[in-house]
């Protein structure tokens, strides 16, 4: 693939910085070149994406999410993102950045429509701290939006920090990309436990991102343990679960380090990221 395709925007919990490690042992775990990967609660796709660019087909990565990223990748695997729609979006941005908080604050209290894959990457690229943004139905929840700040004289911090993460033109690009690079994944926007409803494949790998234990923040919530004790009592194929802490005795700590070839490292800091395999 000519150009690397990237996660949408910033998102609290993503993966983006250990997908490339979560790749290596999900890659090594498949037991073909044919395998089909299952990426449950995805959010914001760092590691269906980072499959994809290591040369998986789309076609065989199946993706699961409940909140507004599960709507957006349904309609980016679909083919029925409308770039039109979201260019409209972008294009009603205030051009100062100043502005942008305000815009995105009425944005949000606005009907959805029918037009919410194309509207909640706008608003999660503009989310204070990356915080996910969901959508419950009735309105945008946890909508809480960035200010476009200058340093003073004695700030640490030199550069502008803008209220959109990336640039609306970047945002764009990676949207673009990914509208043709992941056509082809199937995404389903529902709860996790109804995957449990019938086996898996003999050729798949299962890989589960949960909101982790002891966090807040987020829209939608399970039981990973129990999830995994219905999941071994109906399918043989490997299951790997990310959290920030151990939960089994095959677990290897992520190192943050983006190097190919396994994992092998295991600086520890104040936030870690776990691989345990059931």
């Amino acid at each position: 693939m000519s150009t690397l395709l990237r996660v949408p925007c910033a998102y609290q919990g993503g993966k983006q910085r250990v997908a490339v490690e979560i790749a290596d042992i999900l890659l090594d775990a498949a037991p073909g070149p044919g395998a089909r990967f299952y990426d449950l609660c995805c959010g914001s796709g760092a590691v269906s994406i980072e499959l994809v660019n290591r040369g998986v087909d789309p076609s065989h990565i199946t993706m699961l999410d409940l909140s507004s990223w599960g709507k957006f990748w349904s309609a980016i695997g679909s083919g029925t993102f409308n770039m039109d729609t979201f260019d409209q979006l972008l294009s009603e941005l205030p051009e100062d950045k100043r502005a942008i908080r305000a815009h995105m604050s009425a944005l949000s209290t606005l009907p959805v429509q029918d037009r919410e894959a194309e509207l909640y990457p706008v608003l999660q690229a503009s989310s204070f701290g990356g915080k996910q943004i969901w959508h419950d139905g009735g309105r945008w929840a946890n909508a809480f939006f960035r200010n476009y700040w200058e340093p003073t004289a004695t700030s640490v911090r030199r550069s502008p920090a803008n209220p959109m993460q990336p640039s609306p033109v970047e945002l764009r690009r990676r949207v673009e990309t990914l509208v043709n690079g992941m056509r082809g994944v199937t995404c389903l926007n529902a709860d996790i436990m109804t995957v449990l409803n019938t086996p898996f494949p003999d050729d798949a790998v299962v890989y589960v991102d949960p909101p982790y234990q002891e966090t807040t923040g987020y829209a939608f919530g399970f039981d990973v343990k129990t999830f995994a004790r219905r999941f071994r009592e109906l399918s043989s194929a490997p299951l790997f679960v990310s959290e920030g802490t151990p939960l089994t005795r095959n677990a290897v700590l992520l190192t943050f380090g983006g190097a190919k070839g396994g994992i092998s490292g295991m600086r520890k800091g104040k936030h870690q990221e776990w691989l345990s395999q059931f």
